[in-house]
């Protein structure tokens, strides 16, 4: 009979009495946290029972009772439960109002069906009470796992002893007790020496240390070595350990630790030890010498352990897994000398953090000096376990590994759920009381672990061992059965054990198993179009033939379609999420294996059907079929099938194949390709492969240079396109540029012509790349000499390109190349007609569109101007009259020409002619260039009327400059008034924007006039244009000083109705301090805020903007506005959230000042809290538990609010917070609870 089976047994005989103390022992050590607790159905100091409703209770912190009820009863049965239901909810019989029970918690030695439970709780569907039922299988379950000193107590039956032992005595048993399945406590000790140097630190300054770390980093090695060396270094101090066995410890430890004598006692999983509170206690007892204890804790149990030894104030020292650097660091080591990185990759993937594992795959990796070794590591895990697995005594039964293999696949199993848990093993021929011992000993065995009533396996590595031992080497589970069954409910975890057992063990190893099974489940589902994606996405490398048939018939089914043209272009990241499931699947087949061929051709005939998808195949290519390590390997056969299969496309006129061919020839034309995958624990990594001139890619690349040799007639437009992206790489391989540099020449010489500019320009560009790389060949100066003419020459002179003009000059720093690019322009550009004008005019306009970097071409524009004007002013107005004839098309605003010919009346009046009357682009700007650059002297009065008119006219949006017109003030004092209210209504009507600058409202502020008014309205809308607009709100400021009220204007202005929030969440309004008595305003502000924006307490409130970033010598009067502000408005919830959101996030320094004032003006529990005192929501990062993170918020509230001296009053708002902080524990819990459950 199983030990489980026995409590079942001891339960079901129990007389009520002491099944009771059995219940209220069990129920006081699963809810510690009560302010009291009575047994008021038992007789004090009697093994009797007698009547009371409740049977027990405890009062919790928040004044909430939990009602307690047990039963033998089984006869009676539900009927009897009822009724104790209905007695706990009778006030007057419980003297405790219904609103003020919690839980009402039934404890009997029998078990309920599911209608049963569910008929109970209805009973308490019209209250807020949760019903929690204690039944037979859970509490023997409870006792078994976890509290067998009760089931010793009361049941009777046998336990294990337990002692205090010596360091060596307790390696020995811990090694014995694992079997070695742990890593063993007497191996070498490795990378610990920042651990080692804390808990050193530790060990001499304090007494309670706290180890916490997943199951398997080395913990229990890691005080072992620490302790070890700590009492070598302090020789009055003596270790000893505890080796528990779930006996009481009190007695031992007295026996083992005299008083007046100094000890380490080591405490190893102190989360697993029922009487950890006699530690506590013996470490309380009267002592001479010191006492220091060390705790290993797992993490998932941390807080639980850390509350207990609260009082003690424990340091925690964390103890991460060996990270992939420190296990590469040990097998670069002298002993193994693995310094290849492929090698080393691999490693790192079998060890998983585990060393024993790490030095054990790099001794069989010198052994073998095989990469290929690695691709199968079961023989690894075998040896690693060996000891264990072949101990007759405990591993023989393929229970343990069925059991792990079960947990192995669904990651976690709920234990207690019976029912659930009995129809999973059921299929697979398990008992449940079985599967329960089992799950006992592998818990010991430290392979799994037990927390929030779910098992699971800890470390990856040895799930996907055990998930491949069970059912796929020893096929001691059927796989048959859990793909029928289980498949649909868990696609993830097929896939993720499935393709963990198959880098680890290798495909050949999964295969021969698993690959009838799988033929006999897929023809089952292959008619389901969507159910057959889903499987073969996981198993297509098993079922190949099967797979490509399955696209072939759907290929086949689809309708031949007509296109034109195939298009290829696609923006970047346009397949990150939505990707089409065909390319998907047939992408799996892009390696190098036999049916890569098939699954390529199949793909572009998708794309034949579906044309719409050829620009995501294009990027499956890219993404997976560009040059990689792995391919030279295997020849790059990868590449050489792709490009036989595009080139037999070409040559045969398929413009499917055709246009593939010359989109990738680009990319595979390259030199270096860089790569992004994913690593280990769901990190990335990058690297870059670069080709060697081998004879392979010098055959793979001669294929591609023929064709576009042969096919340029067809294609001459593709084929350049392919030339020019050649030259974009900058990343090159000059042995490979020289192989390149004969087929590219082939191409220059049939169809190349200096006739053409492109061509031209290609050649030269061509040859001056390979220069830079330090690539020459002796026909390149004929080239150079043969491929120029007039319109590259002009270019050349046009382009603005220090890196290649400074083959031709000679010249320190950019300074002296504009001026002597400036010269060259000036010398190269004077013209004597109009024709000749005409010439230049028309080759700028054509390469002004070949230039990538136009920027220079209004200087350039300038500079030939303002040259032909020195010569002939005439042709140089005829420059300027041509691009606006031509509607302006080269975007030139001739700024620098009006600065230096608006100098004379004439020419004043000459220039203002040319524009009066015609229409073009960027006319606006011209004029401004004219007003802001005319001569002081030559200002008139017609001329500043010009500027209203201007303004009044133009079609075109543009930024109005008023420091080149301050000069006109001389003769119109209002002028920027005038031209405010222009904007001002030009802006009202919506057609264009008018910008100004924000200095305007500082530097002019008092040239703008008296019309506050306008300048208000052109405030506003210019703020509204720009996001950046007044960014210090100095111009602001002006305002207000003139205006206070304004500022409700403003803010109101920046609320979007429509879309009900303000546009600009953040912006400067620190400023306002400087204004004095701006209060009154800025309460009508905050009321009119709060009015339009409801605020829940997650984003920073607009309000905060009035207190960011104070200056020192405005924060006492902003500080007095607030608290004066809560004076006002204690009783209004909303107005309050705002001031406390303000010290929350900008005055943090006043959050306590405010908080105590609140509570001096109001004590009401209810108004409390509906204000957010800490924040509703948050961004955090890493393992952080919100849970933990909002209690510890919500204590700091409770010591403020316990600064008030305010008595009795506050009661209400204490328990309130007492509430809070137990309810965000809760959510922190149910946080770690969540983590354990799932993987990611």
């Amino acid at each position: 009979m199983s030990r489980l089976q026995s409590i079942e047994n001891g339960l079901i005989e129990i007389n009520e009495t002491v099944f009771q103390e059995l219940c209220d022992g069990y129920l006081a050590i699963r809810n510690e946290n009560y302010t009291a607790f009575s047994r008021t159905g038992s007789q004090s100091g009697k093994q009797k029972t007698r009547k009371g409703t409740p049977d027990s209770f405890f009062l919790l912190p928040n004044g909430k009772y939990i009602f307690v009820e047990y039963s033998t009863n089984i006869t009676s049965g539900v009927k009897k439960l009822g009724e104790d239901i209905q007695k706990c909810l009778d006030e007057e019989k419980t003297g405790v109002p219904i609103s003020d029970i919690a839980e009402i918690i039934l404890c009997i030695n029998f078990n309920l069906k599911a209608s049963e439970i569910q008929e109970l709780k209805e009973l308490l569907s019209k209250t807020k009470i949760i019903l929690t039922m204690v039944t037979l299988n859970s509490l023997a379950i409870e006792l078994h796992l976890n509290h067998r000193d009760l089931a010793n107590q009361y049941l009777g039956l046998p336990l294990d002893t337990g002692q205090i032992v010596s360091i060596d005595r307790f390696i020995e048993e811990y090694n014995r007790a694992s079997n070695r399945i742990s890593t063993p406590l007497d191996n070498k000790f490795l990378h610990r020496e920042n651990e080692v140097s804390a808990l050193k630190n530790a060990l001499a300054d304090l007494d309670f240390i706290i180890l916490t770390g997943v199951p398997g980093v080395g913990k229990t090695k890691l005080a072992i070595e620490t302790i070890k060396e700590f009492v070598k270094e302090n020789k009055t101090f003596n270790a000893f350990c505890v080796s528990y066995k779930n006996h009481t410890l009190l007695e031992d430890l007295f026996h083992h630790l005299k008083e007046d004598k100094d000890y380490i006692l080591f405490v190893d999983d102190a989360n697993r030890i029922d009487s950890f509170d006699q530690i506590k206690g013996f470490y309380r007892s009267s002592r001479k010498g010191n006492l220091k204890i060390v705790i290993t804790v797992r993490d998932y149990a941390l807080q639980e352990i850390d509350r207990r030894c609260n009082e003690f104030l424990p340091q925690h020292i964390n103890v991460p897994k060996l990270n992939d650097e420190q296990i590469i660091d040990i097998i670069k080591a002298d002993s193994f000398e693995i310094l290849n990185s492929d090698y080393q990759r691999e490693i790192v993937r079998i060890a998983d953090g585990n060393p024993r594992l790490a030095i054990m795959a790099a001794l069989l990796a010198k052994q073998e000096q095989n990469l290929e070794i690695l691709s199968d590591a079961s023989d690894l895990f075998e040896i690693y376990f060996s000891t264990f697995i072949q101990d007759q005594a405990e591993f023989v039964n393929d229970l343990y590994i069925q059991c792990l293999g079960l947990i192995a696949f669904f990651y976690t199993i709920p234990y207690k759920d019976k029912e659930l848990v009995t129809n999973i093993l059921s299929d697979f021929e398990i008992n449940y009381y079985d599967f329960i011992d089992a799950i006992d000993k592998l818990d010991k065995w430290e392979l799994i672990e037990i927390q929030f009533e779910h098992v699971k396996i800890p470390e990856q590595n040895l799930s996907t061992y055990f998930f491949y031992r069970s059912f796929i080497k020893d096929n001691v589970l059927s796989f048959g059965i859990l793909l029928r069954k289980y498949f649909d409910a868990n696609e993830d975890r097929f896939r993720e054990c499935i393709i963990s057992a198959n880098n680890t063990f290798g495909p050949k190893n999964v295969m021969t198993k698993l690959k009838s099974e799988l033929i006999e489940h897929w023809n089952t589902i292959k008619s389901d179009e969507k159910k057959a994606y889903k499987f073969l996405s996981i198993f297509w490398i098993y079922l190949e033939n099967q797979s490509l048939e399955f696209v072939y018939d759907k290929i086949a089914d689809l309708p031949v379609v007509g296109v034109e043209e195939y298009k290829v272009e696609y923006k970047n990241n346009a397949f990150s999420y939505n990707r089409n499931e065909t390319i998907e699947l047939l992408g799996e087949f892009f390696r190098p294996i036999s049916s890569f061929k098939d699954a390529i051709e199949l793909a572009f005939e998708f794309t034949r059907k579906c044309p719409q998808h050829l620009p995501e195949l294009i990027h499956k290519i890219r993404e997976v079929l560009t040059f990689d390590r792995d391919d030279e390997i295997t020849g790059y056969y990868r590449q050489e099938v792709l490009f036989d299969l595009l080139l037999r496309g070409l040559n045969e006129g398929d413009q499917l194949y055709s246009t593939a061919f010359y989109e990738l020839a680009k990319t595979f034309l390259e030199f270096q390709f860089h790569h992004s995958k994913g690593g280990r624990n769901y990190t990335v990594y990058w690297y870059d492969y670069q080709l060697r001139s081998i004879k392979p890619i010098q055959e793979f690349r001669a294929k591609i240079w023929h064709a576009l040799d042969t096919q340029f007639t067809s294609n001459p437009n593709k084929t350049f396109e392919v030339l020019q992206s050649y030259l974009d790489n900058y990343k090159t391989v000059k042995e490979i540029m020289e192989f390149d540099i004969p087929f590219i020449l082939e191409i220059i010489d049939k169809y190349f012509t200096n006739e053409s500019f492109d061509n031209c320009r290609y050649v030269q560009d061509y040859i001056r790349w390979c220069k830079r790389n330090s690539v020459l060949n002796p026909i390149f100066p004929s080239l150079i000499e043969k491929f120029t003419n007039s319109t590259y020459e002009r270019f050349l002179k046009i382009d603005w390109n220090r890196l290649r003009d400074k083959e031709v000059y000679q010249f320190e720093d950019w300074k002296e190349y504009e001026r002597l690019k400036e010269v060259e322009i000036r010398s190269s550009f004077t013209f004597h007609s109009k024709e000749e004008i005409k010439i230049f005019y028309d080759d700028f306009v054509y390469l002004k569109d070949k230039i990538r970097d136009n920027w220079s071409h209004n200087k350039v524009m300038d500079i030939v101007i303002g040259e032909n004007c020195l010569n002939s002013f005439e042709l140089g107005m005829h420059i300027l009259q041509l691009i606006i004839k031509e509607n302006n098309i080269i975007n030139y605003i001739p700024r620098a020409v009006f600065y230096n010919q608006l100098n004379t009346q004439k020419r004043v009046n000459q220039i203002w002619g040319l524009m009066l009357d015609e229409s073009f682009q960027h006319k606006i700007q011209w004029e401004f260039a004219f007003f802001e650059n005319i001569h002081d002297s030559l200002i008139s009065q017609e001329i500043q009327k010009a500027i209203i008119n201007s303004i009044s006219a133009t079609e075109e949006s543009a930024t109005i400059y008023f420091d080149g017109l301050e000069k006109f003030l001389k003769i119109r004092p209002n002028l920027f008034e005038e031209i405010f209210k222009t904007i001002v209504e030009k802006n009202s009507m919506g057609v264009v924007k008018l910008y100004v600058l924000g200095d305007v409202f500082i530097k002019y502020f008092d040239k703008l006039g008296d019309d506050i008014g306008i300048i208000k309205e052109a405030y506003l809308q210019q703020n509204k244009l720009s996001n950046h607009f007044d960014y210090d709100g100095k111009g602001l400021l002006n305002i207000l000083k003139t205006n206070p009220s304004f500022l409700v204007d403003f803010v109101n202005a920046l609320y979007n109705v429509a879309d009900g929030r303000f546009e600009k969440e953040k912006v400067n309004l620190s400023c306002i301090w400087e204004i004095e008595n701006i209060e009154n305003q800025l309460i009508r502000v905050f009321d009119e805020v709060i009015e339009k924006e409801i605020y829940l307490g997650i984003l920073e409130h607009f309000c905060n903007n009035f207190f960011r970033d104070l200056k020192d010598t405005h924060q006492l009067k902003a500080d007095r506005f607030l608290l004066n502000y809560v004076k006002s408005n204690y009783n209004n919830q909303v107005k309050m959230n705002v001031v406390v959101d303000i010290v929350r996030n900008s005055r943090t320094e006043l959050f306590e000042k405010v908080l105590l004032s609140y509570l001096s003006l109001n004590q009401s529990k209810e108004a409390f809290s509906k204000i957010y005192w800490i924040k509703n929501g948050g961004v955090y990062s890493g393992d952080v538990i919100f849970g933990d993170v909002e209690a510890a918020e919500w204590r700091t509230i409770l010591s403020i609010v316990e600064k008030a001296a305010l008595g009795i009053k506050l009661i209400p708002i204490k328990r309130y917070l007492a509430e809070k902080i137990e309810i965000c524990l809760k959510s922190g819990e149910y946080e770690r609870k969540r983590r354990f459950l799932q993987k990611n």
